[in-house]
């Protein structure tokens, strides 16, 4: 998501302009939301309704309390209370769906149709949902420490580089279990089935309220990418509340509760493929970055990516006066990697910096590795506790083997994956989470899952955050389910 378009709709939101006082009965944040057990919309954020739906901890042991879901929903023009609502599982993990909406609204809408309520929500841990963990416990300094020992660049940069972020990764989990332990103790029950029970918690009390059965409801769906396993673990524990299911830039779901994410590159050569020859095509007046052939054009990359890794390129600030930077291999990468998440938009952007690093000039890289950082607490919290008990990266030998297999598979952001993708981090959480918050089963069902409607997945042909293989391979484990494949790459949103 653009993070200039975020952090001014994050700033409105916050900082409560004017118009926060001309309403004072329009909710601008969930703080002011009271929780309930039942579905209560309050106005908020000037056109849309707000709810925090009281749900329980642990839904085998009730005793242990409740936590709430917050809930954003955009009524849709032509809707009744007889209409369903279609809920966006947002993307991630620790993506919210709030400011997913907030930010999308009328593409929502418009992709719809106003016949339909669009609703997402804030999942368990991330945001305006509970339970939240701050695993540092307000120590900025100890998470500095932390992010200076364990952020070495790409992976392979250096001969040293692995055993560093191997042997520092433990360090994280320790802070985030003594967190749990003495601050936050039900910090991880975060789970992807728990929140899969949250939308069977919803769907139930949004017909409640419209007078229909609760036992009937059915949930109507839209899942982004993490948001393809909340869904394919309701459609699995659930099968018969499956109404309009659509899964869209899919993940494995079988490989993510293995905290398995070697397939994620699968496809980011071929993206990076089609940027050669669409520079190509486009020629020298509009590809900044343009070369006789495609294969011209991906030669240059090559040469560039070797030339930064055997000779990192000092920024002095002098003339800009700014301050010294050192613009290396793995900012390098990163570009890379940024780009893999829009293509379209990015690849011009992309072909201007590369053009200007051919010539000599490295400062647009400067800190983009740095700000590459994907480590945050719902994030890890929810992929940690989900892996725990099938956990495949342990040991430094699956790591080296990890790596080996993501560099083989991608030169271009391969190396660079692992530390980005930080699941590393995992090794060292200690959730001991009940049976009922853990995936009983692989969601596998080896094609005979069937739901109560067939579920819909969606791919681009060639998507280099979510690859193909990984629709395919869902899409076989639910009976009846239908692929549908779009001409394109970049990141499937149809």
């Amino acid at each position: 998501m653009n993070r200039i378009l975020r952090g001014l709709i994050t700033i409105t939101i916050l900082g409560c302009n004017s118009h926060c006082h001309e309403n004072h009965g329009m909710a601008y944040g969930f703080d002011t939301i009271e929780p309930s057990p039942n579905l209560t919309w309050t106005p908020c954020f000037d056109d849309f309704t707000c709810s925090r739906l009281e749900v329980p901890l642990d839904y085998s042991n009730r005793s242990l309390g409740t936590t709430s879901i917050a809930f954003i929903k955009l009524a849709g023009k032509n809707a009744t209370i007889e209409s369903p609502s279609i809920v966006i599982i947002p993307g991630g993990p620790g993506g919210s769906g709030v400011d997913l909406i907030l930010e999308n609204w009328f593409l929502a809408a418009q992709a719809f149709g106003d016949q339909y309520n669009i609703v997402s929500f804030d999942p368990r841990g991330v945001n305006n949902s509970g339970p939240n963990l701050d695993c540092f416990s307000g120590d900025t300094e100890a998470r500095s420490a932390f992010l200076r020992l364990y952020s070495t660049g790409a992976t392979n940069v250096s001969s040293t580089s692995l055993e560093e972020q191997y042997y520092s990764s433990s360090i994280y989990g320790e802070w985030c279990n003594d967190a749990v332990e003495n601050e936050s103790p039900h910090g991880y029950f975060v789970t992807t089935p728990a929140s899969a029970r949250d939308l069977l918690t919803f769907t139930e009390a949004e017909a409640e309220l419209a007078g229909r059965p609760p036992s009937d409801a059915k949930l109507w769906s839209y899942g982004i990418s993490y948001g393809t396993v909340v869904g394919a673990t309701f459609a699995s524990m659930f099968p018969d509340r499956v109404g309009r299911m659509i899964l869209d830039g899919v993940l494995d779901a079988e490989h993510y509760y293995n905290n398995d994410w070697r397939d994620n590159v699968n496809q980011m050569d071929e993206a990076m493929g089609e940027f050669s020859t669409l520079c190509h095509s486009a020629g020298p007046g509009k590809c900044s970055f343009w070369g006789p052939t495609p294969a011209n054009i991906t030669a240059i990359m090559d040469a560039l990516i070797l030339q930064l890794q055997n000779h990192p390129v000092p920024i002095s600030g002098v003339q800009s006066q700014e301050l010294p930077a050192l613009v290396t291999y793995s900012d390098l990468k990163a570009l890379f990697l940024q780009t893999r998440y829009n293509p379209p938009a990015l690849f011009p952007v992309m072909a201007d910096i590369l053009h200007k690093l051919e010539q000599g000039d490295a400062s647009p890289l400067v800190g983009s590795f740095d700000g590459l950082n994907s480590i945050s607490d719902a994030r890890l919290a929810i992929m940690c506790a989900d892996s725990y008990r099938n956990n495949k990266l342990t040991s430094i030998e699956a790591f080296q083997s990890f790596v080996e297999d993501t560099s083989s598979e991608s030169k271009y952001i391969g190396d660079i994956w692992p530390i980005f993708q930080a699941n590393l981090l995992c090794r060292s959480f200690r959730p001991h989470l009940p049976d009922s918050m853990m995936v009983q089963e692989p969601i596998n069902g080896h094609g005979n899952k069937s739901s109560s409607f067939p579920i819909m997945f969606a791919s681009n042909t060639i998507d280099p955050v979510s690859p193909l293989k990984s629709a395919r391979a869902m899409s076989s484990r639910f009976a009846g389910s239908v692929l549908l494949l779009q001409e394109a790459v970049g990141v499937s949103r149809h």
